[in-house]
C-alpha cells in the first residue's frame, strides 16, 4: 500500500509513505470568530452573539464521535457539523440553545464577575442581553457563523470534501510526523486569526462597542453581589468539567477538548440560574441611561 492512510470525520487520505500523519489540534475558539467580528462591526444590527456561536458549533461536534453505540435503529449517533447536510440538524440547532442561553441567562448574570481586564472591558458583556433580534436575523447569524468556520476549514485542512488542490502535498518530516501543506496553513491561520482577534477584541472594547450595541452610556461595571462565591463556583465547575473532560481521552484529544467546553457551558447555565437576573439598567449610572438599543434590522419587515 503506498504510504498510511489518514483517517479523518469525513473522509481517508493518504499520508507520505512511512510516516505517521499529523494532526494539529484545531483552534476553535478566537480564531473562528476572527473572520465573524467585522461582520457585526460593519453592520451593529446583526446579532453577534449567534455570529461568534455559529462560529464554534461546528467543531462543537466532535463530541459525539466515537460514541459507544453508533447508531440507533439505523440513525446515526454522531453528527460533523462541518457537512453542509448538518448546517441545520447540528450548527443550527445547537447554535440557537446556546445563543438563547448565552443572551438570556449566562451573559446578563456572570458578564458582570468576568475580570474587566482594562481596555478589553469584559464586563460590558453583561450588558448583550438588553437587546432582542428578529428570529430570523438570529437564525441567519448562526448559519454565516457556521458557514464562515466551514470555509476556513476548507482552506486550511485536506480530509474535507472539499479542499484546496495540493493541500495533501507532504512537506517535511518532523519528529517522525508527516507534515503536509494543509498543517502549515492551519497553524499559520489559527496563529494570525487568533492574534487578529485579540487586536479586534481590544479595539471593541476601547471603543465601548458592546455597551454602545446595547444601547448603554459606558460606565464603570461595578463589582457584583457575592462575587468571590460565583468566581469559585465557576473555579469549581472548570476542574470538575476538565476531570470529566479527561475521562474522554481515549476517545480523542479533541473529543475532550470539546467536551470540555460544552459540559462547562452547561455548568455556567446552571450557576447562572442561581443568580437573579439584573434590572434592566441596574449597571448603569441612573442619570447616563441612554435611550433603549435599537437594532436597525428591527426595523425591516
Amino acid at each position: 500500500m503506498p504510504g498510511r492512510w489518514r483517517i479523518g470525520t469525513t473522509g481517508i487520505r493518504a499520508g507520505a509513505p512511512g510516516l505517521a500523519p499529523w494532526a494539529p489540534m484545531p483552534v476553535t475558539f478566537l480564531a473562528h470568530q476572527a473572520p465573524v467580528l467585522p461582520l457585526k462591526r460593519r453592520w451593529p444590527g446583526l446579532d453577534g452573539v449567534a455570529l461568534v456561536v455559529g462560529s464554534t458549533v461546528p467543531d462543537l461536534a466532535r463530541v459525539t464521535e466515537r460514541l459507544p453505540v453508533l447508531y440507533v435503529y439505523g440513525t446515526p449517533t454522531w453528527f460533523d457539523g462541518h457537512r453542509p447536510d448538518q448546517l441545520v440538524s447540528w450548527c443550527l440547532v445547537v447554535g440557537l440553545l446556546i445563543t438563547w442561553s448565552a443572551r438570556r441567562l449566562v451573559l446578563p448574570r456572570l458578564g458582570g464577575h468576568l475580570p474587566d481586564l482594562g481596555d478589553f472591558h469584559l464586563r460590558d458583556l453583561r450588558l448583550v442581553g438588553r437587546t432582542r433580534h428578529r428570529w430570523w436575523n438570529t437564525v441567519g447569524c448562526v448559519l454565516i457563523g457556521a458557514s464562515v468556520h466551514s470555509l476556513i476549514d476548507v482552506l486550511t485542512h485536506s480530509d474535507r470534501p472539499l479542499s484546496l488542490p495540493g493541500s495533501s502535498t507532504h512537506l517535511v518530516e518532523l519528529a517522525g510526523r508527516s507534515i503536509d501543506v494543509a498543517n502549515a496553513l492551519q497553524v499559520a491561520a489559527s496563529v494570525g486569526l487568533s492574534v487578529w482577534a485579540v487586536v479586534q477584541m481590544l479595539d471593541i472594547g476601547r471603543r465601548r462597542d458592546l455597551a454602545r450595541w446595547s444601547g448603554a452610556v459606558p460606565a464603570p461595571a461595578p463589582t457584583p453581589p457575592h462575587h468571590r462565591a460565583v468566581v469559585a463556583a465557576v473555579l469549581t465547575a472548570t476542574l470538575v468539567t476538565g476531570a470529566l473532560a479527561a475521562t474522554q481521552m481515549h476517545r480523542g484529544a479533541r473529543v475532550a477538548l470539546m467536551t470540555w467546553a460544552l459540559a462547562g457551558w452547561f455548568s455556567l447555565c446552571l450557576i447562572a440560574a442561581t443568580r437573579p437576573r439584573p434590572a434592566r439598567d441596574e449597571s448603569l449610572h441612573p442619570a447616563e441611561v441612554s435611550e433603549p438599543a435599537v437594532d436597525p434590522l428591527l426595523e425591516v419587515g
